[in-house]
C-alpha cells in the first residue's frame, strides 16, 4: 500500500520535483559564475575574500537561501492542494490503512524528495566550491545552509498542515503565523543558539498535520 501512495504521489509531482532541480541546479551554478566573475573583478580570491569580510559583502551562497523554501512550497502545493480542491483527500482517508499512517506516507514521500533534492545540490555545491577555497571555508557556508535547508523542511510540513485545514479563515491565520515563524530560519549570522527553537518549530509543524486532517476528515468548518 504504501508503494502504491508513493507512486500516486510522484505522478502529481514529477514535474514540479523537475523543476525544483533545474532551479536549485541552475542557482548554484549561477552563484559560481557570479563568483568566479567577482574574483577576477577583486584580482584573485584573496582579495575576494578580503572584501568579503570587511566590506559586508554578499556570500557566494547567499543566493542559495530561498531555494529551500519555494521547492517546499513548489513540492507540498503540488501534493495536497490537488488533494484537497478535488476533495480527493476523503477517499485517502478512508483507505484500509490508519489514516495517521496513511497521511504521515504521504508527508515522507514529500520529506524524502525534498531530501534527495537538498543533497544533490549540497553534493554540487561542495565539489565546486573546492575549486575556489579550501576545506576550511567551507564551516561558514555548512553554518549557512542548515537552517535554511531546516527551514525548507518546515515549510513543507506548514504546506501540508494549511493545504488539510477545511477552513480558509482558519487557513489565513495559520499561513499569517507560519510566515512570521519562518523568519527565524532567515536571520543569518552565527544561528546555533537557536537550533533547538528551530526543531521544535520544525516538530509542531510535522505534527499539525493530524489536527487540520482531522478537521478535514469530519468537516469542520
Amino acid at each position: 500500500m504504501a508503494l502504491h501512495l508513493f507512486y500516486k504521489e510522484w505522478l502529481k509531482t514529477k514535474w514540479f520535483v523537475l523543476a525544483s532541480l533545474v532551479l536549485g541546479v541552475g542557482t548554484i551554478l549561477y552563484a559560481f559564475i557570479g563568483l568566479n566573475s567577482n574574483i577576477i573583478n577583486a584580482d584573485g580570491g584573496s582579495n575576494y575574500v578580503f572584501e568579503w569580510f570587511t566590506q559586508a559583502g554578499q556570500p557566494h551562497y547567499g543566493i542559495f537561501k530561498n531555494i529551500p523554501f519555494i521547492i517546499a512550497l513548489l513540492i507540498g502545493g503540488s501534493q495536497y492542494l490537488p488533494e484537497v480542491l478535488q476533495k480527493r483527500i476523503k477517499l485517502t482517508l478512508h483507505l484500509p490503512l490508519n489514516e495517521i499512517v496513511m497521511l504521515y506516507t504521504m508527508v515522507l514521500y514529500g520529506f524524502l524528495m525534498i531530501l534527495s533534492l537538498m543533497v544533490i545540490f549540497m553534493i554540487l555545491f561542495f565539489t565546486i566550491d573546492l575549486y575556489f577555497f579550501p576545506v576550511e571555508m567551507h564551516v561558514m557556508a555548512i553554518n549557512a545552509f542548515l537552517p535554511w535547508i531546516l527551514g525548507g523542511f518546515t515549510t513543507y510540513f506548514f504546506v501540508a498542515m494549511i493545504a488539510m485545514e477545511p477552513s480558509w479563515k482558519f487557513r489565513c491565520l495559520y499561513a499569517i503565523v507560519v510566515y512570521e515563524l519562518l523568519d527565524i530560519y532567515l536571520l543569518g549570522g552565527n544561528m546555533s543558539n537557536l537550533y533547538v527553537l528551530m526543531i521544535i518549530v520544525l516538530v509542531i509543524a510535522s505534527l499539525g498535520m493530524i489536527y487540520t486532517a482531522n478537521r478535514f476528515k469530519i468537516g469542520e468548518k
